[in-house]
Order: structure tokens, then sequence, then C-alpha cells
């Protein structure tokens, strides 16, 4: 906290007041206690940083950077609650390290409370009645008696309290000789792990794809097996382990031994080998391709360990780590975003869990059999046709309650009984989820599922409809 005056806070707050009428655009988490506002009027745009480090929390005007690759379910939440609001105005508490900034939203007036008090730093998220609807230290909200759902009373001020300072430049420049060095120590010492865990599964991957390459070599000969057995087709019996053929491609012919599998037909002892030499084709083309794309991988991760070496500041650190794969959350997007894009749309939940509801049949089908992984969770409205609704989940997790019931009310209104005051919404784990053969795009088979009774509800629903995220996930 060492040089964090109450004098800059309130400049802080001064500078961030003259932003007043202009839009937030988006919510970033960078890092743990790192959040980030983009501020948006017209084509102009600057960046409010708050750091909750207990080494030197600070709040900040910036120029605007580039957003983490995958948003975190924090940073969802929160730009569940302020994006598209407009800043009304800010203030800090006099003499204290605190200030509040106001944003009119179409569901009323919603305030962001920022406390800059060492190990207490915290942000708190207050809805129209003054209740805290989002906090990110939980353990520090608790304390101070400003848990969720909690009536949010501010610091109060101080008598005697001096006048605000000019101050995002100062607070800058306070970095670099108060606590930077440390800061920017632990940053590179995080880093240094990720990048090593990002190498061993890189290096693991590129070792199976040239074992996939070596198999490749093996195709020939499984194929000139399967054409000499089946040359011989009268010599193979079952029970055989294994069968001596004439090879007339040699000169002069041979006799050629050949292991086969006893508890196959002869039929099959043929149909194994053809079977083999095509997988093996197959490794070496996926083998061919994938090389290139391994080997340039583990470059980016050699080439993010110099970059991390030679950072002067946390956020170099964190833009070695893009360089590499590697966000704010630890994981790239699996898939590519042109396909997110195309296939399903993303809503937030009032817990900041991603909601993925399908555009049409065909992107159902993508959504839910290609995307979903087994442990997801799949939402669908009975007896009716619409879309499908997966919310992400991590294995042996269980889906809050909330998102839950956010979730069903989009697989209502994404139904053709979207008018419709009462409905029936199955939910089950995307496992217990198939596709019948023959089946039309869009049609699957659930078995083992829940039904959630849901009574239509108007502002859950415009809730989350304002919630939806553009294409560049912001």
């Amino acid at each position: 906290m060492k040089g964090l005056t109450p004098e800059l806070v309130a400049g802080v707050a001064e500078e961030i007041d003259a932003l007043k009428g202009w839009r937030v655009h988006a919510v970033h988490q960078d890092a743990r206690d790192r959040f980030r506002v983009t501020l948006r009027d017209g084509s102009d745009r600057i960046d409010l940083h708050v750091v909750l480090e207990h080494g030197l929390p600070y709040a900040a005007l910036r120029p605007p950077a580039r957003a983490p690759r995958e948003p975190t379910p924090l940073a969802n939440a929160m730009r569940g609650l302020l994006r598209g609001a407009r800043i009304a105005g800010a203030d800090a508490v006099p003499g204290e390290r605190a200030l509040a900034v106001v944003f009119e939203h179409g569901t009323g007036t919603h305030t962001l409370w920022v406390e800059l008090f060492g190990h207490q730093a915290n942000l708190y998220f207050l809805d129209p009645d003054g209740l805290v609807a989002l906090t990110p230290r939980g353990d520090v909200a608790k304390r101070r008696g400003a848990s969720r759902g909690a009536a949010f009373e501010p610091v109060p001020a101080r008598e005697g309290a001096p006048a605000a300072d000019d101050a995002s430049a100062r607070i800058a420049a306070m970095r670099a000789d108060a606590g930077g060095t440390a800061t920017l120590d632990s940053a590179r010492t995080a880093a240094r792990r990720t990048l090593k865990r990002l190498a061993k599964r890189a290096q693991g991957r590129l070792r199976e794809f040239e074992a996939m390459q070596r198999r490749a070599a093996d195709a020939p000969e499984h194929r000139r097996r399967g054409e000499l057995l089946q040359g011989s087709f009268h010599l193979l019996a079952p029970g055989l382990r294994s069968v001596r053929v004439p090879d007339y491609t040699t000169d002069p012919p041979t006799e050629v031994d050949i292991e086969v599998d006893p508890n196959l037909s002869p039929g099959e002892q043929v149909a194994a080998c053809f079977r083999r030499e095509r997988k093996c084709r197959r490794a070496g083309e996926e083998a061919e391709r994938r090389l290139p794309e391994q080997r340039a991988v583990l470059a980016a991760i050699e080439g993010a360990r110099t970059a991390v070496e030679q950072a002067d500041s946390p956020e170099a650190v964190a833009a070695a780590l893009e360089s590499a794969g590697a966000g704010p959350s630890g994981a790239a997007s699996k898939q590519p975003r042109t396909q997110q894009r195309r296939a399903w749309r993303t809503f937030v939940s009032s817990d900041g869990w991603r909601i993925l509801v399908g555009k049409n049949a065909r992107a159902n089908d993508e959504l839910t059999l290609k995307k979903a992984r087994p442990q997801d969770l799949f939402l669908h409205v009975r007896g009716a046709s619409g879309s499908h609704i997966i919310v992400p989940k991590d294995r042996g997790k269980s889906v809050p309650k909330e998102t839950l019931l956010d979730a069903a009310e989009l697989a209502c209104h994404f139904s053709e009984r979207r008018a419709a005051e009462r409905n029936e919404v199955d939910y089950v784990e995307k496992r217990h989820v198939r596709k019948p053969k023959g089946s039309p795009p869009g049609r699957v088979a659930v078995e083992r599922a829940k039904t959630l009774a849901l009574r239509r509800d108007d502002d859950r629903r415009a809730r989350l409809l304002a919630s939806a995220m553009s294409p560049d996930g912001t």
C-alpha cells in the first residue's frame, strides 16, 4: 500500500467522473485479482483497471489492452451486470482509499464500489436496491459483512480530508518502485509453471504423432499379408495360429509364414489385415498434418519462455503467455471462434456460467454431438421443437440452481412454446443423449432425464437476453 493515498484514489474518481455518458463495452479478468472494465464513447475507448493484489491494490485509467483469449465465469457475471450501462458519475470517500462508480442501466442504477485496503481490497457490485449482487473475494466480503445479498454500507469519510490529486499517471509510476518488482517476480514464477506444463503436454503430443508416423511405414506390409492370405484362402481354417502361404511376387517364388488369430474366420483374417493397413495409412496422414502444427506450438512455447524472462511488467508476462496459447483461464478454446459464431449463441447466467443455445436444427447437432462434453448439461423443452441448450461444466460438479433455471428459461424462449405460461424442461448430462440412426437434424433421444416444471419469468428472460455475448467473446 506504500504511496497509495486517499488523494490519489480521489483523483481517479474525478477522472472517471469526467467520462459521464461512456458505455461499458466489456469486462475482463486478466488474472485472479486483476479486473478491467473497457469503456467506450463512439470510436474512443479506455480501460479502467482495478487490481486487488495485497502488495499494492490500485485503480487507474489506461489505454485499452487486448481481451483475454477466454473469459472467466467471474468476468462473464460482471458483464451480465454492467454491459451496455452508461457511467452516471464517480466519487471517492473523503480521506479513504475507496471510490464508487455509478452506472445507469435499463434495469436500473448499479454501483461499483472499489475498496483498496491492502489485504482487504475488494470490489462490490450493487443492484438498484443497494444489495451486493457480486463480489470476487467472498472471504473478504464475509468479514466485512457485505456478502452477496447483503445491504452494503460504505466506509465512512474521514474529517479534514485533503483535495483530490492528479492520479492515474502517478499510480502507474508509483507501482514501478513500490511493490512492482515483487509482483513481476510472482508473475514470472507462475508463467514458468504454466509454460512448463504446456511444454510437457506438447512434447507428449509430438511423441504421439511421431509414433503414428512410424506406424504408417507398416501399411504396405499389412496389405501384402492381406493379399497373400486372400490368394491362399483355401489354406485358412479356424483355430490356426500361423499359416504358410506361397508368395509369387518374388523371383523365384517363396513361402511365407503369417501369424493369424485362431478366433477369427478366414474372411475375418483377410479383413483384419486390410483394416490394419487402412488404420496405419490414416495415422500417417494425421501425423503429416499434425506434426508441423505441434512443432509450431513447441516453438511458440520456447519463444514465450524467452519473452517471460525479458518482460519488464506483469502485463508483458501475460502477453507472453497469450502468445503460447495460455490465457487467464489457463486454456485456449478448443474450437475455432468462426464455428462458435456460426453454430450457437452464448448467454451468461446470474452465477457467471456460460449457457450455449443452438441456432437451428443442424447447429443443435453440432452443439450437442460435437461441442458438448459428456459431463455437460443438456436441456430441451419437453414435447416441442426448439434449440438445444448446453451448460458447460467440469466433471463431478453440479450446476447451480439459478443457472439451471436460467438455462431452462432460455430453452423455453428458443422453442415453439415461447409464449406458453408454463413449460416442462428435460435436463440430463450429455452422456445420456444419443442420435438415433437416420433421424433428421436436431432430433436426439434422451435417457435418464429429469424434468423441471417452469412458470414463465419475463424478468429473468429479459436479463438473460441482455447478457448475450458477441462473437468476439465480449
